[in-house]
């Protein structure tokens, strides 16, 4: 596989793992609803149709900065470094926004110790304070 191959592949492979991160940026909905945001996305002119120029823009959003040494080419570990910068910057951004209690962006020590004080109040039925075996939630509920 010669090197402009390679690219392509690795261009095809982030422009893929793009959509999906938009994807997961959404909140949860049927397909075809999904498909429809990320349309909108795309045609940022709101013209109905999207051109090779929104196209591209999308993609180039995506690779910024992914070609850490500017040489001109990127490699398996920029770009792989790129992918996991983004999906780590998402998760740190749904934590922002789910702690957040004044909205201003940034977590505070005490809006952190507050929202772990209401999770111990809803986890303490009994509110003696203290947490018995019985009282914490079954596998995957503190995600909820």
């Amino acid at each position: 596989m010669n090197t402009r191959t390679r690219l392509a592949t690795a261009v095809l492979a982030l422009a893929a793992t793009s959509i999906a991160a938009q994807a997961a940026d959404e909140p949860p909905r049927h397909g075809g609803e999904r498909a429809t945001l990320r349309f909108e996305r795309i045609d940022t002119d709101k013209s109905g149709d999207v051109t090779f120029e929104e196209f591209v823009a999308v993609m180039d959003d995506r690779f910024a900065g992914a070609d850490e040494d500017g040489d001109g080419r990127m490699t398996v570990a920029e770009i792989a470094d790129r992918i996991e910068r983004a999906r780590v910057e998402r998760m740190a951004r749904r934590i922002v926004e789910r702690f957040d209690a004044d909205d201003d962006g940034v977590l505070t020590a005490e809006e952190i110790k507050s929202s772990r004080q209401k999770l111990f109040a809803q986890l303490d039925r009994n509110e003696d304070g203290k947490l018995v075996q019985d009282e914490m939630p079954k596998r995957g509920m503190m995600r909820r």
